[in-house]
């Protein structure tokens, strides 16, 4: 016990020397002057503001049918990171099977849009972005002859190659990977069969 004591009062006594030490070395002259106070937006330099906005379209799957979403989406760039909105929708009629036989069928969702430009003064460029946002389904039950529907909340990254057409046009293809979450009111149907990959292509138009 007493040597554990005594290796403790070692070890305060060395550490008191040496913030001893550490604090002759430094001078209020290390440190910025106390009357700029320093922010984290104060140290992000803005280099770019500018905005976007234009159709979109992705091709994917639903249940294993093949569906194409047609909708728009925009936002605001602040140098090369981008922050919106977007929203789209089934646009082909579609016959879901399975334990519920949906006709009449409608699926869209909307929400947020992120994204990061890399190397954006490139002719051909790449884009990683997420859409975040939330959707609904609805649907005929012929099996049960009822109308049905749900909510979901849906989360899709993306990575695309962008390519400059000009200042104010530039077209943005790539691949996706849809995720939705919540489904579980549309009779045995559920994320599983909502969630998948796909392909997308915008037109985005602005100043780039």
């Amino acid at each position: 016990m007493k040597k554990i004591v005594f290796s403790l009062i070692l070890m305060f006594v060395v550490f008191i020397s040496s913030a001893q030490g550490i604090a002759d070395e430094v001078t209020f002259d290390d440190f910025p002057d106390n009357d700029n106070v320093q922010t984290v937006m104060g140290s992000i330099k803005i280099k770019r503001i500018s905005g976007f906005g234009g159709p979109t379209m992705s091709f994917t799957s639903l249940n294993g049918e093949f569906a194409h979403l047609m909708g728009g989406g925009g936002g605001i760039i602040l140098n090369n990171l981008f922050i919106g909105g977007y929203g789209e929708g089934v646009t082909n009629t579609l016959t879901i099977g399975g334990t519920a036989s949906l006709t009449d069928f409608d699926f869209g969702h909307g929400g947020f849009w992120v994204g990061y430009e890399i190397g954006h003064k490139m002719i051909i460029h790449p884009v990683i972005s997420s859409r975040i946002g939330w959707g609904s389904i609805t649907g005929y039950d012929e099996i049960n002859s009822k109308d049905v529907s749900d909510n979901f909340f849906v989360l899709v990254p993306t990575i695309s190659a962008e390519i400059n057409f000009t200042r104010f046009f530039k077209l943005n293809i790539g691949a996706e990977y849809r995720r939705t979450f919540n489904v579980n009111n549309l009779n045995g149907l559920n994320d599983n069969n909502f969630s998948g990959l796909g392909v997308h292509l915008n037109f985005l138009f602005g100043w780039f």
